[in-house]
């Protein structure tokens, strides 16, 4: 009998101890409704209610998720969702970036004019879907939160109505996202058809007790959603998106997007392939077919990421395929997670080392944009030491993170994450994300040469930081130079996580 039809009433009902640790979810679904109540009533004006509303969601959100980050796991809704240290460790990092995005956003919509409540109420929803992904047990339950983190961000792209690009964006985006969804959505089919279940342990429990069942329809749909990742993660050769949406969309979103949504899908993947026995009892014609796909993906994906980043001088571009790059960097966390001692632990300690300094760049590029996100030229950085020079530091230690220069928290990620792909023998793999990285320097070098080497073009305009803003870039600051020197705390946070699935 298939999951779908052995879900009883009863089953559904919540414990006390279940419903304690949905209290993270129950937190911002409750910030979602009260902040779309505030912004209908016409007695004041929706702007600073709904504000509000939204950080005391997402504040109070991360505080119950550290809180649960030593719970017990805790299934839920028949297995169909779990609580465990992994969910609530990436609960925390969706929640800061909703967070921190929620703050840069604020000033940005009133300078362009967009300040309408839909806006934070869109981020919540993204948040919530994301949420939901990484604690995530039914490939059914993976599909629905995916598409509510999705076409709230849809909507994001395209929050620049009145701006052409913005509009592209977000319809090349629309588009080619429902395709993958779809892609998607006809893997789980298949494997559904295979199997009889799409809860991903009783998947495997009947691989194991069947292997006939992993037939080549089961590795069809098991390919095709993989390729549904891939596409989210924007990993070569299902990249051609990002660019484009990158440069159309608010520079808030492209940060959430850069860090929230590459974080909601690399966590999911990492659930999905530990449930599902990635290394420990998958078949092994499908492994060794999912390791290909992988580490032909990766290579592609550094090489693109590295190599056409340098011809790049729109920053946003630039930073879309620094991201691409990155997101290749993942992948080998993801390839060695299976037979490295380390486990996935230096995956998931990349994604939050990256998720903070690609955020930090973005919400600095906030502060130098004109109207429309103009001004965003790498030659537009020209001696901007000299006019501010804070902010011209700030974007330096996260471009050198970005680069994995010591002693800031790019470099231990890198150490750790080719470190854990040596000791799983992928000796090839590890040399050319070396020399990818290698290559990479030079465009991240090249933005630190214009801002302190360069004399200003013109005459610059002088900059007005708004104290949270400022708070919030020094805050990353002191996160990205701290791990970098003293990185145990996070690593092994990172490892616990891993260890409780």
């Amino acid at each position: 009998m298939s999951t779908l039809t052995t879900i009883r009433p009863e089953l559904l009902r919540l414990s006390q101890d279940q419903v304690g640790v949905l209290t993270p979810y129950f937190l911002i679904l409750s910030g979602i409704i009260l902040a779309i109540l505030a912004s209908v009533l016409k007695i004041f004006s929706p702007k600073w209610p709904v504000f509000i509303l939204v950080i005391a969601a997402c504040g109070a959100g991360v505080s119950e998720s550290f809180r649960l980050l030593d719970q017990s796991p805790v299934l839920l809704f028949n297995g169909m969702m779990i609580s465990d240290t992994y969910s609530n460790f990436f609960n925390i990092l969706f929640l800061l970036a909703a967070l921190f995005t929620s703050i840069i956003s604020f000033r940005y919509l009133d300078r362009e004019k967009l300040q309408h409540p839909e806006y934070f109420i869109l981020l919540l929803f993204s948040a919530l879907g994301m949420m939901l992904m990484a604690s995530s047990l039914d490939l059914i339950v993976i599909f629905i939160a995916l598409e509510l983190m999705s076409i709230a961000v849809y909507v994001l792209v395209g929050f620049r109505r009145a701006d052409r690009r913005s509009n592209e964006a977000a319809m090349k985006y629309f588009i080619l996202g429902s395709a993958a969804s779809a892609i998607l959505l006809y893997g789980v089919a298949l494997i559904y058809g295979a199997t009889g279940h799409t809860q991903l342990k009783m998947i495997f429990t009947v691989m194991q007790i069947h292997p006939e069942s992993t037939s080549p329809v089961f590795m069809l749909g098991a390919i095709l959603v993989l390729i549904g990742f891939l596409f989210k993660v924007s990993c070569v050769p299902f990249h051609m998106w990002m660019p484009d949406v990158y440069e159309g969309a608010p520079i808030p979103v492209t940060g959430f997007m850069a860090t929230g949504l590459k974080a909601a899908a690399f966590a999911t993947l990492v659930r999905v392939f530990i449930t599902m026995g990635y290394g420990r009892g998958l078949s092994e014609i499908l492994q060794h077919r999912v390791h290909d796909l992988l580490w032909v993906s990766a290579v592609l994906t550094m090489g693109v990421g590295s190599f056409v980043g340098l011809t790049q001088t729109n920053l946003k571009r630039l930073l879309a395929y620094s991201s691409i790059g990155h997101s290749g960097y993942l992948l080998i966390g993801v390839i060695a997670g299976s037979k490295s001692d380390l486990s996935f632990a230096p995956g998931v300690f990349y994604l939050s080392i990256y998720a903070v300094m690609n955020l930090g760049v973005f919400i600095v590029l906030g502060l130098l944009s004109s109207r429309d996100d103009s001004g965003l030229n790498i030659h537009d950085l020209a001696g901007l030491s000299r006019r501010h020079p804070w902010i011209a530091f700030s974007l330096a230690v996260f471009i050198l993170a970005m680069a994995g220069i010591p002693p800031t928290s790019g470099f231990v990620a890198k150490y750790l994450l080719f470190y854990s792909a040596i000791q799983a023998d992928e000796i090839i793999l590890t040399i050319i994300a070396v020399l990818c990285s290698a290559v990479s320097v030079y465009y991240y070098l090249r933005i630190l040469v214009y801002m302190y080497m360069m004399e200003p073009m013109g005459s610059p305009r002088l900059l007005r930081v708004p104290l949270w803003t400022g708070f919030t870039v020094a805050a990353m600051v002191v996160f990205t130079i701290h791990m970098g020197i003293l990185p145990a705390g996070l690593v092994d946070l990172a490892r616990k996580a891993i260890t409780s699935l």
